[in-house]
């Protein structure tokens, strides 16, 4: 049976957690980011076009500033409140162990123990460091290749092609 095991937490935090919702709410899924600035870009367009009246030039305004909106405080408010109420066990020390049939996250001190099972995840990613296993569009685990010995960090990008079902897991490495 194979298996690597290392220490880190079950989460990321600070800018790493931040860059990597960014990611996540408008690069992996650009439909909010499209939908947010489409209009801008279209009152942008109207306006070099000449089409504007008092009425418009209020509309392009509003046109403007709610991607600004969204993108520098709705975003960041939202991931300032998770991190801040977020619960405890994902910034604990945890034991990653990953073996044959599962990936196994021992959080100790808050006598947790999750099990991510292979067959579970439908894409894996390879970015700012984490490896990001998804079940659809939902995030179900992060490990840290900061936080692995580096006897080990090689070998954990095969471990996880060898065990995921690549009939159904998208890797994106």
């Amino acid at each position: 049976m194979n298996i690597i095991k290392y220490n880190t937490t079950l989460k990321a935090s600070g800018k790493d957690y931040s860059r990597i919702v960014f990611w996540n709410r408008f690069i992996r899924n650009p439909i909010e980011l499209i939908l947010s600035w489409t209009p801008a870009v279209i009152s942008l367009v109207l306006l070099i076009c000449g089409i504007y009246s008092s009425f418009l030039l209020i509309l392009y305004a509003v046109c403007w500033f709610y991607p600004i909106y969204i993108f520098a405080y709705q975003f960041k408010s939202n991931v300032n409140y998770h991190l801040k109420h977020r619960d405890p066990s994902e910034d604990a020390h945890c034991i990653i162990t990953l073996a044959d049939n599962a990936i196994i996250a021992d959080i100790p001190e808050h006598n947790l123990t999750y099990t991510y099972e292979w067959d579970q995840f439908t894409s894996v990613y390879n970015k700012f460091g984490y490896y990001m296993l998804f079940n659809k569009g939902r995030m179900i685990v992060m490990l840290c290749q900061n936080d692995m010995p580096d006897d080990i960090k090689g070998n954990v990008t095969s471990f996880i092609k060898e065990h995921v079902d690549r009939n159904i897991c998208k890797l994106y490495f």
